[in-house]
């Protein structure tokens, strides 16, 4: 019994992998759209359920049967606690008594199994989610009845007949297990309580890492076509070009770059306060007209692992980890101390802790 659990486990898990790369981009997507950011507890707890999903739903049907002879026996028990009898007749027939044998039974373990199948399930709603004792139950219960129907329907006529028995038993083995995952959910502390929307949501003002890229395209659109046409690609000058463009220009601007200017934003001080030369200028050493730097002036026979290092630090701490932010500030802004705002708008200061 034990073998075939832990191949459906196995299968379960890798269906979640499959399933949690397709739906990877469409709850990030999901989730900017909504709340202008990808809030990290919510992301944690949809992909936990997920993987939670798949893996009892392959617990719960596999092994599909390869052929399927119906004899007409009966698949359907409706006798509350039939699994007791069950488990007595079996123990009188094998000569066994006392309780480590009720408790390595396979009846017993079979309907410890269903408990604890549906633990997860109370947790989660209960943690994550607030929901009370009586919502649990009736969730439980609404999705072990689903679960039974389709088993009894033969997988909704997938089969001709059913290839396992609809139990009234797992119904309340099911429920028992998600009214004592509500019990012991404060003690979880691996799962997250999913926030309040409007603890979630992106405060007014800020500037999403879409408008930002595409801000920075245009910049560096400009920077390619001026250092190809008036200075012939020379590395000095397409790196002092975007100086100016990145750095310069804002400096004078009040924080407005080019692309910045076309889409409405500029870079200021976390209070709404101007953001002086030095700060611009830190904040895009640490981003990407520090990148441009490195790849314009750094050896062509440099390690391609530093290369990497270097790309892959700028593109995380700039583009990936604001995702992550309410305030969509991403490592350069931090260290910086700047915000990128909208100038279409009387943006007030960010709130403290509003980058959590």
């Amino acid at each position: 019994m034990l073998s075939s659990y832990v191949e459906s486990v196995r299968a379960g898990f890798g269906a979640f992998v499959g399933v949690g790369v397709l739906v990877l981009l469409p709850l990030i997507a999901l989730h900017y759209h909504r709340f202008g950011r990808v809030e990290p507890r919510r992301a944690l707890v949809l992909y936990g359920l997920l993987a939670y999903g798949l893996v009892a739903l392959a617990l719960i049907f596999l092994p599909f049967p390869s052929a399927l002879v119906c004899t007409g026996e009966q698949m359907v028990s409706t006798t509350p606690f039939r699994w007791i009898t069950d488990m007595r007749n079996n123990l009188s027939a094998n000569g066994r008594s006392g309780v480590v044998a009720v408790v390595t039974s396979t009846v017993f373990l079979q309907q410890a199994f269903n408990v604890a199948l549906f633990v997860p399930l109370g947790v989660v709603l209960r943690k994550s989610y607030g929901r009370g004792p009586f919502a649990v139950v009736a969730i439980g219960l609404g999705i072990s009845l689903a679960v039974e129907v389709v088993q009894f329907s033969g997988n909704l006529g997938a089969y001709p007949c059913p290839y396992r028995i609809a139990d009234v038993d797992d119904l309340i083995s099911n429920t028992a297990g998600s009214l004592l995952g509500w019990m012991i959910a404060p003690v979880a502390l691996v799962v997250p309580a999913v926030p309040h929307p409007d603890a979630s949501t992106a405060p007014p003002g800020t500037v999403s890492v879409p408008r930002r890229l595409l801000g920075l395209l245009m910049d560096v659109l400009v920077l390619a076509v001026v250092a190809r046409l008036v200075f012939d690609g020379n590395r000095w000058w397409v790196v002092g070009l975007a100086v100016a463009i990145r750095v310069v220009v804002p400096s004078l601007t009040g924080g407005h770059a080019l692309g910045g200017w076309l889409l409405r934003y500029h870079v200021r001080r976390p209070d709404g306060a101007r953001a002086n030369p030095a700060r611009i200028a830190l904040r895009e050493l640490l981003g990407v007209t520090g990148l441009i730097a490195y790849v314009a002036l750094a050896p062509a026979d440099w390690w391609f692992a530093v290369d990497m290092c270097v790309l892959a630090l700028v593109v995380v701490g700039a583009f990936v980890v604001p995702v992550f932010r309410r305030d969509q500030r991403g490592v350069p802004d931090l260290v910086a101390d700047t915000r990128a705002v909208r100038t279409a708008e009387h943006v007030p200061a960010a709130p403290a802790g509003v980058g959590s």
